[in-house]
């Protein structure tokens, strides 16, 4: 049975899920690596992730990125439209957390329907922009299982698009993709995890979004 546990540890951190299949990985970084690498070894050996796949570049969820990447030995993947945004403090929005955004390597570039084979898991890839210009949401489709980062949030709520890459229309075109999808459980990048009537919630994300166009 896979187990999906929050393992952020930090304030402002982006949220960081663990996931354990037959290939443990993990689904964003946030900025601090010591307290989520603390929470990861209640659960697992840090060293058998086998991956590290960002939503987007955002330094709340990718400011970590190279420490746990080092701590770990995981490959690091990240939509190819997000690479150039790597070391860019304005691009990765860092000097809104008065930090640096650090220098890492990708190991492979996330694309539009590729699919991660965890084991039980496939996550599927979709390319989500709006929030980024690279962000994109897992969905694993028999479970109905939706790691949606910044693109939609609980209770109709939405990523921001007033940084650099953001695009409020391109948002509303990618939450109207998600509304297409059957989902049960929601992993937002924050906010809490939600199992209540998400299709729904989805749904309130669209209205709220093609309100604010």
């Amino acid at each position: 049975m896979v187990e999906v546990h929050k393992v952020s540890g930090a304030a402002f951190d982006g949220n960081v899920y663990l996931i354990l299949d037959e290939r443990p990985i993990l689904v964003d970084a946030g900025m601090m690596a010591g307290p989520t690498l603390k929470n990861i070894k209640r659960y697992i050996d840090p060293t058998k992730i086998e991956m590290i796949v960002l939503t987007h570049c955002h330094h709340d969820h990718s400011g970590a990125a190279p420490q746990l990447k080092s701590a770990t030995g995981a490959r690091l993947l990240l939509s190819e439209k997000e690479v150039g945004c790597i070391g860019d403090d304005l691009a990765s929005v860092a000097y809104l957390f008065g930090q640096e955004a650090p220098e890492y390597e990708v190991d492979e570039m996330l694309k539009e329907g590729m699919v991660l084979e965890l084991g039980e898991w496939r996550l599927e890839v979709l390319e989500t922009p709006g929030h980024s210009q690279g962000s994109v949401c897992l969905y694993e489709r028999r479970e109905r299982t939706l790691f949606s980062g910044d693109t939609v949030f609980p209770d109709g709520n939405i990523g921001r698009t007033d940084m650099y890459g953001g695009d409020t229309a391109q948002l509303v075109n990618s939450i109207e993709r998600l509304t297409g999808l059957d989902v049960q459980t929601m992993y937002p990048g924050h906010m809490e995890i939600t199992s209540r009537d998400v299709n729904r919630q989805i749904q309130m994300s669209l209205r709220f979004a093609r309100s604010v166009l």
